[in-house]
């Protein structure tokens, strides 16, 4: 499985140049605890209809948190008592608090490998992003090429994926085999049995040996009644 399958594509950012007050309203209206930084570059390209239509690149500038907002706030009611002259932390601009260079994926990382960086880094989100020079207007070509946003991928991604692979949200059952070291013998058996009942089986997942567990492998199949699969299995 990788990045694109299971990314939110339906993004909510900012600009650089926006205020810590508007901001902070979009994460509270939605819910979030981070939002992508961008600027948009408008390109020319073929829309389905065969015309050429422009459209907008959305280029990754950085990325602004809740916490950064949280601190921003209270940093700003500190200096407020100090100096009155200090600008009001509503005031401040993005740009200004942002993670500039933030941890990224590309649509085609494994899901595993985006999942170790965020468990490493100890991250809640990564932008997704794709590199598009060759159809950016000259002027936004420097000597590094500006990531293209297209996702956002956050740990509750991560788990509603998870939950798909183990067929929660699918009616039927899961049924739970222990498998010998080595040996998927029992595995082999059950599917056979379950094609021989014309049961369907939409899943299957295997969790990687822990040291003094027993290996098992969790399937789910479509039904609620399993009863002459177990019987068949005894």
């Amino acid at each position: 499985m990788i990045v694109r399958e299971v990314m939110t594509s339906k993004l909510i950012t900012v600009a650089p140049d926006d205020t810590l007050s508007h901001a902070a309203n979009l994460l509270r209206q939605h819910q979030f605890h981070h939002l992508p930084v961008v600027r948009t570059a408008n390109v020319l390209g073929t829309a389905k209809t065969g015309y050429t239509a422009q459209r907008g690149l959305l280029l990754l500038e950085g990325l602004l948190t809740s916490y950064d907002i949280d601190l921003a706030a209270g940093l700003g009611k500190q200096s407020s008592s100090a100096d009155a002259q200090e600008e009001p932390w509503q005031e401040r601009r993005v740009l200004e608090v942002m993670h500039r260079s933030p941890m990224r994926v590309s649509p085609t990382t494994s899901v595993a490998a985006a999942a170790q960086i965020l468990l490493d880094r100890n991250l809640n989100c990564l932008p997704v992003v794709e590199y598009e020079s060759s159809e950016l207007p000259v002027q936004d070509v420097g000597q590094d090429v500006p990531p293209v946003l297209v996702g956002l991928l956050t740990r509750s991604d991560l788990l509603i994926a998870l939950t798909r692979i183990t067929g929660t949200f699918e009616p039927g059952v899961q049924l739970i085999f222990p498998l010998p070291p080595g040996d998927v013998t029992p595995l082999a058996k059950m599917l056979m049995l379950a094609a021989g009942l014309h049961i369907q089986v939409s899943n299957i997942v295997v969790a990687p040996p822990q040291e003094g567990a027993t290996r098992v492998a969790v399937v789910h199949v479509n039904t609620i009644h399993p009863a002459p699969l177990l019987l068949v299995l005894m």
